[in-house]
């Protein structure tokens, strides 16, 4: 049960939406004063964890290589450690995820070129070889719901020229800075920055300013991949299976149950990740459902808890699903 207040989703949904808000802004969107916004806000700053970034359009800026890997070890687990220390100053790692259950390792890679990643990925399987890895890699399409947070070292890989690549790193780490803060870091004035910002957004580079919530207030962080058999009747079992993720929460949740929804193609042709209360909670509520409603396409899934993070964050928010679920069908994509 939900014993979150109002102010608080409200706080959260606003900061989702748009992570830099004004505290007149999320006073306003709370019904509550100032002074209360501002304590709310710090509870939850220091209680969730929150790290303020952006949300891009990686391909208006050439990142065009989104890949998820995941491995499962035969031998002994490699340590928190070792994988930290393996992807501390990998350019292309952008978050890592330590997981229990049918596999081991999330890994989520970003590239500007196709060959890049190719050579990346064929020498991930020697970096892991005392500890006898299966990797399955699969390309992350567009998601229909939510987002994995950026690197901030990654924004170097954009076709940006260098003063849009100094502020969006800047932003990636921080979008809740003022712009005088991010004049004085970059040493670009204060005219030219809130330029530059109206043009990354009219063109659609900047999604959203947002959030990522790194310590979730439930105990379960379920991660699915799932194959399936298509049929000619799996665009509408599809459609079901967007209304039941459009529809499970309330519509002003504390945090959304359902954080990422995603197609792909390779090893797996779908990613799931949804915080719950425990390991029978997931089950019953994303595990049989999404087994049930494609129960003619043979489903086949894999699932495990994610238990850590070893690089990144973790891709947690408050946004309205049943405005932004981007559904796709025969490769072009429309909003429902």
């Amino acid at each position: 049960m939900d014993f979150h207040s109002y102010k608080e989703k409200a706080i959260l949904r606003k900061l989702s939406e748009d992570s830099s808000a004004s505290m007149e802004e999320l006073s306003k969107a709370a019904k509550c004063s100032r002074a209360t916004a501002y304590k709310i806000l710090s509870d939850l700053e220091e209680k969730l964890k929150i790290r303020y970034t952006l949300e891009l359009d990686e391909d208006k800026i050439g990142i065009t290589q989104r890949h998820v890997l995941v491995v499962k070890f035969n031998n002994e687990k490699p340590s928190k450690e070792f994988i930290q220390k393996l992807f501390e100053n990998d350019l292309y790692v952008s978050n890592a995820y330590i997981c229990e259950g049918d596999f081991d390792l999330i890994i989520h890679v970003r590239s500007n070129d196709p060959m890049n990643y190719i050579v990346w990925e064929s020498k991930l399987p020697g970096y892991f070889a005392d500890f006898e890895p299966r990797i399955y890699p699969s390309e992350l399409m567009l998601t229909n719901f939510g987002y994995l947070p950026i690197n901030p070292e990654q924004i170097s890989l954009s076709n940006l020229n260098e003063k849009d690549k100094a502020i969006l790193k800047e932003l990636t780490s921080n979008s809740r800075q003022s712009i005088s803060e991010l004049s004085k870091k970059i040493g670009i004035s204060r005219t030219t920055i809130e330029y530059r910002l109206y043009m990354l957004k009219k063109e659609g580079i900047i999604k959203r300013f947002t959030i990522s919530i790194n310590k979730p207030y439930k105990n379960y962080i379920l991660a699915y991949f799932v194959n399936y058999i298509f049929t000619k009747d799996s665009p509408a079992r599809s459609i079901k299976m967007m209304e039941y993720y459009k529809s499970y929460d309330e519509e002003l949740p504390f945090m959304n149950t359902f954080q990422l929804l995603a197609p792909m193609s390779g090893s797996y042709r779908f990613f799931g990740v949804g915080l719950f209360e425990n390991e029978k909670d997931a089950i019953e509520n994303a595990v049989k459902p999404h087994i049930s409603i494609f129960d003619k396409e043979h489903v086949r899934m894999k699932r495990a808890a994610i238990i850590d993070i070893a690089k990144g964050s973790y891709p947690f928010r408050n946004i309205d699903i049943r405005s932004n679920y981007t559904r796709f069908q025969w490769g072009k994509p429309y909003t429902n």
